[in-house]
């Protein structure tokens, strides 16, 4: 008797319900385009689905989809404008670019110094229209780096097009979810917590 593939472990799965494309650079913009970002990468760090209750709240959505680099002409510590050449470039609006606020709903940015795993100015959204555009901060944990987040909800451009380093490879923080996470039979692993973690569905 022939086994059955996993439909969330298999590659060929994920490729078919996520095409790809040759495109690898997108602008992000918020819903009254004071605030774009252009994205060019050919490898960003992470593309994947986050479940964790946080972000959630955060973007008002049962998951969604962030796509990581480790550059950005933002500076994840201070806010100030960096100048250069990065993965995630803010064209428009940097002054209108606001910290969300710390607290019991956003646990990873209550202050600028009080969590053990991250720090840095955290989410950013547009002080007109309130769409959050950007995830700042650097990792504490093993001095992994910086990393700046970016959402394809924002992009002017489908997904489908981009190329497939772009299209997600993961889903992450399952064990938050409130959705039915077996459900979603769409070829991609579905971690506990991060990507290092254990699978939420073997």
């Amino acid at each position: 008797m022939e086994s059955q593939i996993n439909p969330h472990d298999d590659i060929s799965l994920s490729e078919k319900i996520y095409p790809s494309g040759d495109k690898s650079e997108a602008q992000a913009m918020c819903i009254c385009g004071a605030v774009k970002i252009n994205i060019k990468t050919q490898s960003p760090e992470m593309s994947t689905f986050c479940h964790c209750w946080s972000c959630r709240r955060a973007h008002s959505a049962p998951m969604y989809h962030v796509i990581y680099c480790c550059t950005a002409n933002i500076d994840c510590r201070t806010g100030k404008k960096k100048s250069g050449n990065f993965e995630i470039t803010v064209v428009k609006g940097f002054d209108h670019l606001q910290q969300v606020k710390g607290g019991p709903g956003n646990p990873n940015y209550r202050t600028f110094d009080d969590s053990p795993r991250v720090g840095g100015i955290g989410r950013l959204f547009c002080r007109d229209c309130g769409t959050i555009m950007l995830n700042a901060f650097y990792r504490k944990i093993e001095d992994k780096g910086e990393r700046y987040g970016v959402f394809p909800g924002t992009f002017t451009d489908k997904m489908n097009i981009f190329l497939r380093a772009w299209q997600p490879t993961s889903h992450i923080n399952c064990e938050s979810a409130i959705i039915n996470v077996s459900a979603i039979q769409d070829g991609l692993k579905k971690y506990q917590t991060m990507t290092d973690s254990e699978l939420f569905i073997k």
